[in-house]
């Protein structure tokens, strides 16, 4: 394979599986902290991403880095007359469904893991200091929400759109605001907290709102495949 086949060859995938997820060049440059107009660059042919970012976009598309590089293997063509309305739907529809959702499976697991430790520690509580589980079993679980929009957030900045990125700041904000809260709990003026935690939601909201400003539309949270 030559430099100029290959150039195209990457092209050509690097644009197929982005249009497959149903994302912008903008939408991916914003994943890998590139600009979109190096996504262009590349979708055209003008060049080629390095080592660690050919790594990054695997990922991101749920391939292999051969899948990237080598062309596309061709699926043998049956007759139309023949074929099921279910035979004739698009490969691409089937795998960016299986993609979105084991994206939403891993995320909704890796949540359910923080809650499982957080009642494993209540439970421990109970069991060695009955006297003060009373007094941090509540703590706990608002310790486990904070915990779980950290996670979320993680997990937001690998595969979900921007949105979600701006909810899950937002559950950190308030979470750990009421953490704080229910720690310190018998000091009096407690509910400054909760104006600190609105001032510090302001950027988050400026940010969004310039965000959508930005792509001339607004960024609702859609986590399942959209199909075109």
């Amino acid at each position: 394979m030559t430099d100029e086949s290959m150039r195209k060859t990457i092209a050509g995938n690097i644009s197929r599986y982005r249009k497959q997820l149903g994302m912008t060049q903008l939408d991916l440059s914003e994943k890998i902290n590139y600009s979109d107009k190096s996504i262009s660059k590349w979708e055209r042919g003008d060049g080629i991403p390095d080592v660690p970012t050919m790594v990054q976009l695997a990922e991101i598309f749920g391939v292999s880095v051969d899948d990237l590089i080598y062309p596309p293997q061709e699926q043998p063509q049956q007759p139309v007359e023949s074929e099921e309305p279910e035979k004739r739907a698009k490969p691409g529809d089937s795998t960016d469904g299986r993609f979105c959702w084991r994206h939403f499976f891993i995320t909704l697991l890796s949540i359910a893991g923080v809650w499982l430790v957080a009642i494993l520690i209540v439970c421990l509580f109970q069991y060695i200091a009955p006297g003060i589980a009373d007094l941090w079993d509540g703590r706990v679980m608002c310790y486990a929400v904070t915990a779980s929009f950290v996670v979320f957030l993680i997990f937001a900045s690998l595969w979900w759109p921007r949105a979600w990125i701006f909810i899950a700041i937002s559950g950190i904000v308030w979470g750990a605001a009421l953490s704080v809260f229910v720690t310190f709990s018998g000091i009096s003026g407690g509910g400054v907290i909760f104006a600190l935690a609105g001032v510090l939601e302001l950027p988050v909201l400026l940010c969004y709102f310039w965000r959508c400003s930005a792509r001339h539309q607004w960024l609702i949270p859609y986590p399942f495949p959209r199909k075109k």
